[in-house]
């Protein structure tokens, strides 16, 4: 298990299309080492004890306004462990707009978790990784 500077267990879960793996797996995982997290594919994964852990980071890709259907079910099934844990979601999405945020908000809503932050695939400004700055801004948050 990884631990922050903070002292906090964190555990990323993700999960993302058969379509969008290749894409969206490298930023999940850019995303765990910079944040000091566990890092879990909804894919993969047979069962997990979320009571090791303080801070939850949820990451679906955008599918119309709406989660990834292992990313719904895993926190639809697992309201009670989540209630007393800090929360964050990323939401993948094709481009940085008004629409794709609108959207990611809804995902959010889906979910029934408020912070909610928008990752663009495309995006002006990118850090040395490649991927939109904007994703630093997450890291740090977290």
């Amino acid at each position: 298990m990884v631990t922050g500077c903070d002292g906090m267990a964190k555990a990323l879960i993700f999960a993302t299309g058969f379509l969008t793996k290749k894409k969206y797996t490298p930023i999940a995982k850019y995303i765990s080492k910079n944040a000091k997290t566990d890092i879990f594919d909804l894919k993969d994964l047979m069962r997990l004890n979320l009571d090791a852990y303080d801070t939850i980071i949820f990451g679906t890709n955008n599918n119309g306004g709406k989660a990834d259907k292992l990313v719904a079910e895993f926190v639809a099934n697992n309201q009670e462990v989540l209630s007393g844990k800090k929360k964050y979601l990323y939401v993948l999405v094709s481009k940085d707009g008004e629409k794709e945020q609108a959207e990611a908000a809804a995902v959010a809503e889906e979910l029934g978790l408020n912070d909610v932050f928008c990752i663009p695939m495309k995006s002006e400004e990118t850090n040395e990784s490649g991927f939109a700055a904007v994703i630093d801004d997450f890291v740090a948050k977290i």
